[in-house]
């Protein structure tokens, strides 16, 4: 049984990967709204410039775990410049971000 658990996980793991990054061109409006240059914002995800200029383009996409901070960066740049076009990745790319496990120990004691 456990078994079936785990396929339904890859696929909805596989369903969240394509939901979460806006269009092309609004990644690139996010970013130069707020003034942040490619090769700042590849040095924070741990990337070369030019893989991320291919995320910016959608000529290749980042996997996890940098795909989930790029989205949770863009998350935060709309909430800071507002978001042009369909926004439905907003939601997803807002939970991006996995808890900090020392957050939870300091709740918990």
């Amino acid at each position: 049984m456990s078994e079936i658990f785990a396929a339904v996980d890859a696929l909805l793991a596989k369903a969240r990967d394509g939901g979460d990054l806006p269009e092309p061109a609004e990644r690139e409006r996010l970013r130069k709204a707020a003034a942040l240059t490619q090769v700042e914002v590849a040095a924070a995800l741990d990337t070369r410039r030019e893989t991320f200029a291919k995320w910016e383009s959608g000529a290749a996409q980042p996997r996890a775990p940098k795909r989930g901070a790029y989205a949770f960066l863009l998350a935060g740049l709309a909430d800071i410049h507002g978001t042009q076009g369909p926004d439905g990745w907003l939601a997803l790319a807002r939970q991006a971000r996995p808890l900090d496990a020392a957050a939870i120990t300091d709740e918990g004691e």
